[in-house]
């Protein structure tokens, strides 16, 4: 699946459990180019499937980050 499809598709995301050290691994930075979500573990731009999470805008790098992390505790409905 391309970085478009991922970016346009709902993801339920992590357990809560898993969350917090989800979005530790991940961070929005400016790349060489636009935007990235840095990969902390990989040490370099994140992969969507097997497209590269750099040269964003920032718009597409927050959204790629909630794919990789989920939604934030204040944003779950029970």
């Amino acid at each position: 699946m391309s970085l478009s499809s991922h970016l346009a598709a709902s993801n339920q995301g992590a357990p809560l459990s898993d969350r917090a050290s989800l979005q530790s691994r991940f961070v929005i930075r400016m790349g060489g180019i636009g935007w990235m979500v840095y990969d902390r573990e990989r040490k370099g731009p994140a992969l969507i499937g097997t497209d590269y999470a750099a040269r964003l805008t920032r718009e597409q790098a927050e959204r790629v980050m909630l794919i990789l992390t989920g939604p934030a505790e204040d944003e779950v409905s029970f």
